[in-house]
């Protein structure tokens, strides 16, 4: 479907995008920017292909997002003096890859009759698993093990979609999950909305113990 093609390329290069601005924020050379970008936009479907036992992953079997990623590394890097606020840039296009990469990949589970579990799953692991390798490349903690609602904008689509999946059109249903989760990732960012962290103990006892003994 052209549409789905559509909307793979903007998952692929809004993931890329988000990629080559953190390689620029942290002072990657042009090779480690590109290097970062393809795992970025490429490393959720590389999890997601080895789980439903493709024999290759789509990268090297498709030159297509090869090309996608290169050339949205490209034009960012052209783009770089005309982008003022670089860290905003990164998490809203982290949003549009995590909105389109979820949906699409849990229309794919559907398509090969994969259990409920087994679709939110692969979904979220192809949503957030180029951004976790992103994150950990450069040193820096997952966002999704940040408080921040990011895994949970990425179930929530993946339930709208399954949800409505035999009820309106998939195309129409692709628009209106998507933007579930965007809407949910930028709001909770504007607002500063996180999920509630438990305060761990353990340095505390510690330090009395210390003072005990």
């Amino acid at each position: 479907m052209l549409f789905i093609d559509i909307l793979d390329i903007i998952g692929t290069s809004a993931f890329a995008i988000s990629g080559a601005l953190t390689g620029i924020k942290y002072r990657f050379d042009l090779f480690g920017i590109l290097m970062l970008a393809i795992f970025t936009a490429s490393g959720g479907g590389f999890i997601r292909d080895v789980i439903i036992s493709k024999e290759l992953p789509v990268f090297f079997t498709n030159p297509r997002y090869f090309l996608i990623i290169l050339v949205s590394t490209i034009l960012t890097c052209f783009a770089l003096p005309f982008l003022n606020k670089l860290i905003s840039l990164i998490k809203l296009f982290d949003a549009a890859g995590l909105g389109v990469f979820t949906v699409l990949s849990a229309y794919k589970c559907i398509l090969l009759d994969v259990p409920v579990i087994g679709v939110i799953f692969i979904s979220l692991i192809t949503g957030i698993g180029g951004g976790i390798i992103r994150d950990i490349m450069v040193n820096d903690i997952p966002l999704i093990f940040r408080r921040e609602i990011y895994a949970l904008a990425a179930i929530s689509g993946t339930l709208c979609f399954y949800i409505l999946f035999k009820w309106i059109d998939v195309n129409i249903n692709l628009y209106i999950s998507i933007l579930l989760v965007f809407l949910i990732r930028i709001v909770s960012i504007y607002f500063n909305w996180n999920l509630p962290t438990i305060k761990s103990v353990m340095k505390t006892d510690r330090s009395e113990e210390k003072n005990g003994d």
